[in-house]
């Protein structure tokens, strides 16, 4: 399986060492353009970026789920600035949206 991650380098060298290529990228109009170029490239199966860029790449990835395509596969994992939550209220809206009402967590 090929993995990229994407991010400052403070976040891509961990991955790095246990095979990962790193693509440094510092602010979320840059995570967003590196993401569009890889998944255009289509090299990747796994995607993984800071989670703070979850709302600057949300259209990509929604593209990507719009096609039906099952890759590339994206984690997003909070970094060392330790900002969290925007996955989660990610996925509580897709759920909600499934489901007919508002889910509350």
């Amino acid at each position: 399986m090929s993995v990229a991650v994407i991010g400052p380098d403070s976040f891509t060298t961990c991955f790095q060492l246990i095979g990962a290529e790193g693509f440094d990228a510092g602010s979320g109009e840059a995570v967003a353009a590196t993401v569009s170029d890889l998944v255009e490239e289509g090299r990747f199966q796994l995607i993984i970026i800071p989670e703070r860029f979850a709302e600057q790449t949300r259209a990509i990835r929604e593209r990507i789920m719009t096609r039906g395509d099952i890759t590339p596969v994206f984690a997003l994992i909070p970094d060392f600035t330790m900002e969290t939550g925007m996955r989660m209220d990610e996925l509580q809206a897709v759920v909600s949206l499934a489901i007919g009402t508002r889910l509350e967590l």
